[in-house]
């Protein structure tokens, strides 16, 4: 948990903080407006290896930050006039004083606090806003007073006040809500009550303020102390619901923990989808997730019954990557070389907005 400056690692406020791939930590500081990046297993007060900062970044009181699937860098800022509440995208690697290469402007749909930034596992970003509670989803490449796609309000979902979102493997969305942690579907959208809530007092939550999901889908969930003493962090069991106790709970005064408002980061896990199918038509795997099942080679869509449900993992990983889902005819295939090849749909495959696939060769 970081939470104080010190004098080689330029800590100032830190408000959120976020692991890439190769286990470099991001962190946003609201009191110097300022993003430090510090190398995979810095420890003590060691320097960050990279600092955006500057009148060209855009950034105001930074409140969040959040990557892509390219490594882009996302930060949500908060300070100032109206003005300044804006998203800000930098490209990988991102130093000094760089400009962004996207700004989402106009982002503020009430009057109440910007709380938190997350992008999903297809690179849709969210935003939450806490008066209304409200999270607006925004599709990948989004710039400039965008329209959000779709949005996640109203009394079934039970949002109060959204602090920190994260996705799991699956792309389940999750929720710090104070004193419960709002679960939701992939794709949730409009008054839709959550798939799962952990809340009661069994559960130890108090003023959960950060959240993490790990490879395994154990959730942890960082607690602001209502007295202002020293905080906890409390993990529950993958697919806890209701009024669960924690498996394990952190706190005490040799932990070193303050009041964690800064946010937590775990290792990135493998990232999984499932929901793939093979087709008893065209013998092809395809996504089934969408309202379509794609164009099939042998004619209309795809036939899934008697079909199992496969699970492909996101690179990085120990195989061959660059495999797409064409969003076309929903199909899996090669996109490392330079041509798209032959969709049923007619053209070449369409992968706006696929993931990068990663297949294990034996």
């Amino acid at each position: 948990m970081l939470s104080e400056w010190r004098s080689s690692t330029m800590l100032d406020g830190v408000t959120d903080v976020v692991l890439d791939q190769a286990g470099n930590l991001y962190e946003g500081n609201a009191a110097s407006s300022t993003v430090n990046v510090y190398a995979s297993g810095a420890s003590g007060d060691v320097a960050p290896i990279r600092t955006l900062a500057g009148p060209s970044t855009g950034l105001a009181v930074p409140q969040g930050v959040a990557l892509d699937s390219a490594g882009s860098l996302y930060v949500l800022n908060t300070g100032g006039i109206p003005a300044n509440r804006t998203i800000t995208v930098y490209p990988p690697g991102a130093d000094g004083d760089t400009p962004p290469l996207r700004t989402l402007t106009g982002i503020q749909v009430g009057s109440g606090n910007l709380n938190a930034i997350a992008v999903d596992r297809f690179d849709n970003l969210y935003l939450a806003e806490d008066v209304p509670a409200i999270i607006s989803v925004f599709a990948p490449g989004a710039n400039g007073a965008v329209t959000p796609i779709r949005t996640i309000s109203g009394g079934s979902t039970g949002l109060d006040v959204a602090s920190k979102m994260t996705f799991d493997p699956l792309n389940n969305l999750y929720v710090a809500n104070g004193l419960s942690i709002l679960i939701f579907a992939p794709a949730a959208a409009g008054d839709v009550a959550p798939m799962r809530t952990i809340s009661g007092p069994s559960t130890g939550l108090s003023d959960c303020f950060d959240l993490a999901v790990d490879a395994s889908g154990q959730v942890y969930a960082g607690n602001f102390p209502p007295d202002f003493s020293a905080g906890s962090i409390t993990v529950y069991a993958a697919g806890a619901t209701g009024d669960a106790p924690p498996i394990r709970t952190i706190t005490g005064v040799d932990t070193g923990l303050g009041v964690p408002t800064g946010g937590i980061a775990l290792d990135p896990p493998a990232i999984i989808q499932d929901n793939w199918r093979w087709c008893n038509t065209c013998q092809g795997l395809f996504y089934a997730g969408n309202p379509t099942t794609g164009a099939c080679p042998a004619g209309g869509g795809h036939d899934y019954s008697n079909s199992a449900d496969y699970v492909l993992s996101f690179s990085p990983g120990g195989g061959q990557d660059n495999w797409r889902w064409c969003n076309t005819c929903q199909g899996l295939f090669y996109a490392g070389l330079p041509t798209t090849g032959s969709c049923p749909a007619e053209g070449g495959h369409d992968y706006t907005g696929s993931g990068d696939y990663t297949l294990i060769m034996s």
